[in-house]
């Protein structure tokens, strides 16, 4: 008896508090343009700083792609120096406007607190009148602290004005598939569970 109570505890920690960290959601913490929607000019180049150390999850950009293009390279610097280089990939677009799609790159990385910058090939990136480019930051929802950063602006020239149409910034689509998943093996744990306790011997 003493064996199947110890096997149910141990399925209950696997259910409760390893499986829901795994699920967990990536959610937006930071936006160097305070959730700007309005009418984008165009920079390669976006300076921001974060007033707290931050584990990011994901690193996206709000950019305007060109026809067949999937990847784009991003270099972030930290206080002048080269702190990470990664191509992101073409993620979800504004439903009006296919070209302009967030750059997505799941980079798992303590950012501490310090002034940011970033550069990319091309004057494609959305930057905010009197602004400047749009960087999202997601975290894990279950490490959500009380970390507060915020943005800096640096005034830039006009180079191109595109219209920006409302759309939601990407971070997880798993919130109904999530659900799903999670009651699914909560419930095969469940059964897992009765089925040691009213076992014959």
């Amino acid at each position: 008896m003493i064996k199947k109570i110890l096997i149910s505890f141990c399925l209950t920690v696997i259910g409760f508090v390893i499986v829901p960290k795994t699920l967990a959601a990536d959610v937006l913490f930071f936006d160097s343009t305070d959730n700007y929607l309005g009418a984008c000019q165009l920079t390669n180049k976006s300076e921001w700083e974060l007033k707290d150390d931050a584990t990011v999850t994901l690193f996206q950009v709000w950019y305007n792609w060109s026809q067949g293009e999937s990847n784009l390279p991003v270099k972030v610097f930290l206080n002048g120096e080269q702190f990470a280089e990664f191509d992101a990939k073409r993620g979800n677009c504004d439903p009006y406007q296919q070209t302009w799609c967030n750059a997505d790159y799941q980079i798992n990385k303590l950012f501490p607190k310090g002034k940011y910058s970033t550069e990319i090939p091309n004057a494609r990136q959305c930057l905010k009148p009197k602004g400047t480019g749009a960087i999202r930051l997601y975290k894990d929802d279950s490490m959500i602290t009380n970390v507060t950063p915020t943005s800096t602006v640096t005034e830039k020239k006009e180079v191109v004005v595109e219209t920006l149409k409302e759309v939601a910034p990407s971070s997880c689509a798993c919130s109904t598939k999530t659900i799903i998943l999670y009651a699914g093996i909560t419930s095969l744990i469940s059964s897992a569970i009765f089925s040691l306790l009213f076992k014959r011997k």
